[in-house]
């Protein structure tokens, strides 16, 4: 297993994005910035996998009137109040919390919660390493975004991650891209002749073997991406994926 991809959840992966925070905060403020052009189609949000919240807009958050946070993580809850319960009292928003497999449990969760928007906080891109199987990943998530047909839901998540040379870094590099998948790849806003996955990999010096997370067909053709640099460890990155699908108003 890539070594960055041992601490999708447990106590060495809090450590570490408390350690890491200062670090990792032009993603956090970019993923906020994203977050910030959604419109939820609902004031109940269902939040699947938000761990602790330590990449999460506590602004966006407070938008919603209740929140369910679903994580099978042990430390999460606790320290999901500690990053942002402040904020949550002050919006009023209520916050409810359950432990248990959430993407076992979507087509149930989906109709406990109908009116719900759906937020997948960095989870599905995990997928690939939770089953360690590429033909079940790929059904399953599959799967899941046919149970989402119709409904309101986002998601942050991995696309691609791997190791980096700090040297090979550009001296401006470019940390976001505003991208569509069409029927044949990605488009990127203003990018022409090099392939978006090439010009990516060499913002954040990126070096052999990447790991290709199989999320890229997630959302439907044509959903506007915003694809996000993350620079996990010094030496390991990770482009993030970010999109919104809208649903019925109900």
């Amino acid at each position: 297993m890539p070594k960055s991809l041992d601490t999708s959840g447990g106590l060495r992966w809090h450590l570490r994005a408390l350690w890491r925070r200062s670090q990792w905060r032009d993603t956090t403020r970019h993923i906020a910035d994203w977050l910030d052009t959604t419109q939820p189609a609902s004031h109940h949000l269902l939040l699947i996998g938000g761990s602790a919240g330590w990449m999460m807009s506590g602004r966006w958050l407070q938008r919603f009137s209740r929140i369910d946070l679903i994580d099978l993580d042990p430390y999460a809850h606790r320290l999901f109040r500690w990053n942002h319960g402040r904020a949550l009292r002050e919006s009023g928003t209520e916050l409810h919390i359950a432990a248990f497999d959430a993407l076992e449990s979507l087509e149930s969760l989906l109709r406990q919660h109908p009116d719900a928007t759906i937020f997948f906080d960095n989870v599905l891109g995990q997928h690939l390493f939770r089953v360690r199987q590429i033909e079940r990943t790929e059904a399953d998530l599959a799967r899941i975004t046919e149970q989402l047909k119709g409904r309101d839901w986002g998601s942050v998540h991995d696309l691609f991650s791997g190791p980096t040379d700090p040297l090979k870094l550009p001296a401006v590099p470019i940390t976001q891209f505003n991208a569509v998948r069409d029927a044949n790849g990605w488009v990127s806003e203003g990018l022409s002749g090099t392939p978006l996955h090439v010009r990516m990999l060499a913002q954040v010096g990126g070096i052999p073997d990447w790991v290709d997370h199989l999320t890229s067909e997630l959302f439907p053709v044509g959903t506007p991406s915003r694809l996000i640099a993350w620079p996990f460890l010094p030496e390991y990155a990770h482009w993030l994926q970010a999109g919104w699908v809208a649903g019925t108003r109900r």
